[in-house]
Formats: C-alpha cells, sequence, structure tokens
C-alpha cells in the first residue's frame, strides 16, 4: 500500500511540474505581439513574421536537441535533466523579460529550446514508475496537464500583461524556479543504477541519436504515423483564430473562449475519459484506431461546417481523438528496454518539434488558397480538410503496424 501511495505522489508531482512548465509557457502568448513592439517591431504584419521566427527557433531546437537530452537521462537520471531544463527555462524567460533587441529575444529563444526536455522526460520519468498495462492512462496527464496549462497561462499573462508588458516573463520564470525546487525538494529519482547507460561522447551527438529512428523496425512505421498525427494537430494553433474569423466573424474573446474550451475538453478526457474501464480495456489497436476516428471525423466536420453552433458539438469528438499519443507513447515505450526510455521520448518530443517548425507555415500556406476569394473553390476550412487527410493516412498505416 505504501508503495502504491508513493506512486501516485510522484505521478502527483510530475502533473504539477508539467502543469507549471506549461502554465509558464501560456503566459507570454497573449503578449508577445507587445513585447515585439516594445524591442523595436511596431507593425503587426511584420511582428507576426517575427513572432513566427521566434517560435521556430523554438521548435527547431527541440527537434534537435530533444533526443539527446533524452539520452542524457537514460546515462544521469531523470531529476538532472528536469533540474537541468527548469534553470534553463527560467534563464530563457529572464532573457526575454529584459530584452532590448529581437536578436536577444532570439537568444532567449534559443535557450529555451535547448531545455525542452522537461516534458519528454517526464513522461521518461512516468515510464519509469509505471507497470506496463497502466502507462496509456499514466501518460495522458502530461495531455492533462497540457489542457489546463493552455487554459490558465493566457488567461493570467493577458491580465498580468496589461499591467506592464514585461511581467509575464517575470512570472513564467519564478515558475521555472519553484519547478526547479519542486524536483529539488520532492522528486526522488527513479532510474535504477542498473538500468543506467554508460556515459559515450557520441551520445551527445543530436544527428545520431535521431537515427534510432531508423534502428527499430516497428518503429519506423509508428514514427511515421507520429508525425502525420502531430503534423495535423498543428492546424489548430496555426489557423483556428483566422478561421474562426473568416467562417463565423467571430471576436478575439469568442476564439479564446472556443479554445478555453477544448483546453477544458483536452483535461477532461486525458485526466478522466482515458482512465474510464471500456478505454482502459480497450487493446492498443482498438483504442488507436477509435482515437483517429474520431480525429477524421472532427476535421473534416471543422473543414465543412458553417453553422457556428455545431462547432460546440465537433469540439468533444476532437477531443476525444486527443488519446492517441498517450496510447502509442504507451505501445512504443512497452516494446523498449528501460535503458532506452529517455531517448525514446526525446525523439517524439523532437517529431513534435519538427512539425511544430513546418506545420504552421504548410497549414496557413493552405489557409491561404482557400480563404482567397479568388480560389476556384473557395473554402476557409480547406487546411482541416488537409488534416484530416492526415489523420486518414496515419489511420491506414497503423492498422498494417498495430498487432
Amino acid at each position: 500500500m505504501r508503495t502504491i501511495l508513493f506512486k501516485d505522489i510522484r505521478i502527483v508531482l510530475i502533473f504539477g511540474v508539467v502543469l507549471l512548465d506549461i502554465i509558464g509557457i501560456g503566459i507570454i502568448f497573449p503578449i508577445i505581439p507587445d513585447l515585439l513592439k516594445d524591442v523595436g517591431i511596431p507593425q503587426n504584419a511584420s511582428a507576426a513574421f517575427w513572432g513566427g521566427l521566434l517560435s521556430s527557433s523554438y521548435a527547431f531546437m527541440q527537434f534537435v536537441f530533444s533526443p539527446t537530452l533524452g539520452a542524457l537521462s537514460d546515462i544521469f537520471g531523470r531529476r538532472p535533466v528536469l533540474l537541468i531544463a527548469s534553470l534553463l527555462l527560467a534563464l530563457d524567460y529572464l532573457v526575454m523579460g529584459f530584452a532590448e533587441t529581437i536578436f536577444i529575444l532570439f537568444i532567449g529563444r534559443i535557450i529555451g529550446g535547448l531545455a525542452g526536455g522537461t516534458i519528454s522526460t517526464a513522461t521518461a520519468y512516468l515510464a519509469d514508475i509505471s507497470e506496463a498495462k497502466d502507462k496509456k492512462k499514466n501518460f495522458a496527464i502530461i495531455g492533462a496537464a497540457f489542457g489546463l496549462g493552455f487554459i490558465l497561462g493566457p488567461v493570467i499573462g493577458g491580465l498580468i500583461g496589461e499591467i506592464n508588458v514585461r511581467a509575464p516573463f517575470f512570472l513564467s520564470a519564478f515558475l521555472s524556479f519553484l519547478n526547479f525546487f519542486l524536483c529539488l525538494l520532492l522528486l526522488p529519482e527513479t532510474l535504477k543504477l542498473s538500468a543506467k547507460n554508460n556515459f559515450q561522447i557520441k551520445k551527445l551527438n543530436p544527428f545520431l541519436n535521431l537515427s534510432f529512428v531508423f534502428k527499430v523496425p516497428l518503429f519506423k512505421g509508428l514514427f511515421f504515423c507520429f508525425f502525420l498525427i502531430a503534423f495535423a494537430n498543428t492546424v489548430y494553433p496555426a489557423i483556428w483564430s483566422f478561421w474562426g474569423r473568416e467562417v463565423f466573424g467571430w471576436s478575439s474573446g469568442m476564439i479564446g473562449f472556443t479554445l478555453a474550451c477544448y483546453g477544458f475538453l483536452l483535461f477532461i478526457v486525458q485526466a478522466f475519459v482515458i482512465r474510464l474501464k471500456f478505454f482502459d480495456n480497450l487493446p492498443t489497436k482498438k483504442l488507436t484506431v477509435f482515437s483517429l476516428t474520431c480525429g477524421i471525423i472532427a476535421l473534416f466536420s471543422f473543414g465543412l461546417v458553417r453553422v457556428e453552433l455545431l462547432v460546440f458539438f465537433i469540439i468533444p469528438i476532437a477531443a476525444l481523438s486527443e488519446m492517441v499519443n498517450p496510447t502509442l507513447k504507451a505501445f512504443m515505450s512497452n516494446e523498449i528496454s528501460e535503458k532506452e526510455q529517455g531517448l525514446l521520448q526525446g525523439i517524439l518530443n523532437s517529431i513534435v518539434g519538427l512539425t511544430s517548425v513546418i506545420g504552421p507555415i504548410s497549414m496557413s500556406y493552405v489557409f491561404s488558397l482557400g480563404a482567397s476569394h479568388s480560389s476556384i473553390f473557395y473554402n476557409p476550412g480547406a487546411p482541416f480538410l488537409f488534416a484530416g487527410f492526415l489523420f486518414l493516412t496515419s489511420l491506414i498505416f497503423i492498422r498494417r503496424f498495430l498487432s
């Protein structure tokens, strides 16, 4: 009984660590335009361009270095990587909070991207303390933290940003320092000494670590499917606000409300629904197919819907599709040794980083084509149809790869 309770405490702590991390990221979203104006980029169009470059630089660094951080956590343990990542994120926010030029902002984002191992290392931590049958629902804790964090973060950031444009960055830095002390004082190491890998210089080579994608035959297909799913999901942050304004004439408040609805339902699905006996007992293949089918229905519906009320009936279906990520992560985690858990989660985080670079550009381009009134087939929902096709492709392939 004591062991089970201790594990539960560690899961709660990991949830808290990831939640604080996501809130810290979300806090700065609403004030990026004002910050760019503060460093000498006043025009909205230029600010959007530079804001996109800042996001892409962060995502690119995650793509390159997440596998290395994962490999290092397999060598030195999860706790040291979480501690260092928290400190680097705090430094990132402080640099951005004090930045006077766009160049300094880029330095901050690069530091933040280097520290992007919090999520993957936290997932590896959960893999260490979870039985094979529990990994799926325990990994969903990360998604629940995402959903709740992206509700609370922007709200807090928007309110504090009204007082001072730099204040949200210093609050994010404080939360990162809080994360550091949570990990330092309360979070024990989970990687057993016998499971640690020996240190080798080549483990610092990010491209060698990325080659892990091609070493496990089964994973080649699953990584490809994971990439398609992550790529498709970039449609929401990339074009939701533009699509809502074009199709329904939504205000900023309405856009924020609908995103908050999605975030809340994401939290419910990941924290509670996936733990229901019906879903918990479903085999990996059936739950993955169910989740992807929900995603296909939701994405094609968003692409075609013209009645505002129907959007609120589609959002819950879209939220159910989010069960696919923890399910796939749990399956892959159970297929490899405990000595490679950090590297695996780093690779998956790297894939998400790659899609965060190319996804928004691709989805925005598809939207510009579909929303152009000179287009032969005018349809602002074209990016959702494209994303639905990516989900459908993933479903076709994944039925072959999962037994």
